[in-house]
């Protein structure tokens, strides 16, 4: 029943000076958050205009949505001070801008290849590249977010939009199962993550990632004596902690949360394959990196002392990658293979978390130049599948027999792209592994030497090492068919002309990265914690 006395007594508690404070607050907020008000105005508009043009013109929207993406980007990247946005939701600094950048110059190949895919052919384009820009916006918000509630707003803004991108194609079962599967897994992770979040939040009593730093352990609060947990708080932080990297790790597509990608990813179209395995994966290393930063390392002293973390991290990393790479070796789908491939690389990435608070090359910095180096190769890989899958209708090693001489442009290209996921020289990919390699390096040198842990690093540096050589034979295995298996057919394959342009720029890029590796990691020092 209404109580006549509740709206007198709601106006008695209202604090106007508060809210005039909250207000001001939130509208001064408003110009660091233009680029992303920009591109929700951009999907509102792609919506609109689906709605109002034919069938036939629809497919033409992607010029939209690639320039929605680029002016963002060119206006919001650079940030010169930190700045925190409705009250502490959200935060803009330069580790934001990068991801920011990253995020909205990498979806304009994903734009592309679905314009150029035959996969999406009679169906309305508008409302497949209004939802990609949602799912950048989600990674976007992914990167700046520094309240829990924003962490879970973003990551199901990322993941609902993925989920509906995946299964997109709704008579194809392949991608109707992928999206199922994804949905299901997706969900359990996430109420897992969530479910780590209030536990953080009853031992801090704060939703922000800062409250981490409440969280101690000292004294009477040993977290391991005689490998018996001594007291609630203690059990209740590193059940907490696994929760939320169970949910992280799940968008990394890392150990032992890997096992929807194969799946997903060949049953996706191919355009939404390609954003799953860079840009998805991104968001997830970019939430990994912030909270990694705002957990209290010298609080956590006792227990980072009893507990293996760097050891834990080491061994981690070296499972996935080494099973990313033996399960690709016995892949004959493309799709599947490059799916097993980027488990393969979320495992190299993973290197950088071990030296994160580096005093040479940083984590942070390795992972980012890593991170554009993988975005060019990996997008250029599926890009030559894509044009391929348009002439010849499958994505089976098979069909690529002979194409070296039937397609000799595309098949030169994709030779580069597979020698830069190796990691060849003069590649990016060298570049890049190099970096994590030389960071991982200097810290068994230096830092892990005094505490004794300079094995550690070194086993980590053989194990990439040896899975670099095991890449090789699957990558190589590509380049095989196409060039030395003769093939029956030898009609030419003619791709588009925009097809040959997006091939070759990002052919050309992997080359720029690896000239330039130097001046680029200068720049990624921006997205350095402090």
């Amino acid at each position: 029943m209404f109580e006549p006395g509740l709206i007198a007594k709601t106006a008695q508690d209202f604090d106007a000076e508060k809210f005039g404070g909250i207000l001001e607050e939130i509208v001064g907020s408003l110009p660091a958050f233009s680029s992303e008000l920009l591109l929700i105005a951009f999907v509102l508009a792609i919506f609109l205009l689906d709605l109002m043009l034919p069938l036939r013109v629809s497919k033409h929207l992607a010029w939209v949505a690639a320039l929605g993406c680029f002016l963002p980007a060119m206006s919001g990247g650079h940030v010169e001070s930190d700045h925190s946005l409705f009250q502490g939701m959200l935060v803009s600094d330069s580790f934001a801008g990068f991801f920011k950048q990253f995020f909205l110059l990498g979806a304009i190949p994903v734009i592309f290849l679905s314009y150029v895919s035959s996969q999406f052919e009679g169906r309305r384009m508008g409302e497949y590249y209004g939802i990609l820009l949602s799912a950048v916006l989600g990674a976007i918000l992914l990167a700046s977010a520094t309240h829990f509630l924003m962490i879970f707003m973003a990551l199901e803004l990322l993941s609902i939009s993925s989920y509906i991108l995946v299964g997109y194609i709704r008579r194809d079962h392949r991608g109707s199962e992928a999206a199922l599967k994804y949905v299901i897994y997706g969900s359990v992770a996430a109420a897992v993550m969530a479910y780590g979040f209030s536990l953080f939040y009853g031992l801090t009593g704060s939703a922000q990632l800062s409250g981490l730093a409440n969280v101690t352990f000292n004294g009477e609060h040993e977290l391991w004596s005689a490998w018996t947990l001594q007291t609630r708080a203690a059990l209740t932080t590193l059940v907490a902690l696994v929760m939320v990297f169970m949910g992280i790790a799940y968008k990394m597509s890392t150990l032992p949360m890997h096992f929807w990608a194969p799946d997903v990813y060949e049953g996706a179209p191919t355009p939404v394959t390609a954003f799953l395995s860079v840009l998805s994966k991104a968001a997830g290393f970019a939430l990994a990196l912030r909270f990694l930063s705002a957990l209290p390392v010298e609080g956590l002293a006792p227990a980072w002392e009893k507990i293996p973390w760097i050891e834990m991290m080491i061994i981690l990393s070296i499972v996935t990658m080494t099973f990313g790479n033996l399960s690709a070796l016995m892949q004959t789908n493309l799709k599947r293979m490059l799916a097993y491939s980027s488990i393969a690389h979320a495992g190299y990435m993973m290197m950088a978390f071990v030296i994160l608070h580096a005093s040479g090359v940083t984590g942070s910095q390795a992972l980012g130049f890593y991170l554009l180096t993988y975005l060019a190769m990996n997008f250029g890989a599926f890009a030559v599948v894509i044009l391929i899958e348009n002439r010849l209708g499958s994505v089976d090693l098979e069909e690529y027999q002979g194409l070296g001489r039937r397609a000799p442009l595309i098949s030169a290209c994709m030779v580069v792209f597979l020698f830069s996921l190796i990691g060849v020289p003069p590649t990016a990919g060298f570049a890049g592994k190099w970096y994590l390699f030389l960071g991982v390096i200097d810290e068994a040198q230096n830092g892990a030497l005094a505490e004794g842990m300079s094995a550690w690093y070194y086993t980590l540096v053989f194990a990439a090492a040896v899975n670099t050589a095991i890449s090789a034979y699957y990558y190589l295995k590509v380049a095989r068919e196409m060039y030395l298996v003769d093939s029956d057919r030898d009609e030419a394959i003619t791709v588009s002309t925009l097809g040959k342009i997006l091939v070759c720029a990002l052919a050309a890029l992997t080359f720029y990265l690896f000239i330039s590796a130097g001046e680029v990691l200068q720049k990624t020092q921006d997205i350095v914690f402090h």
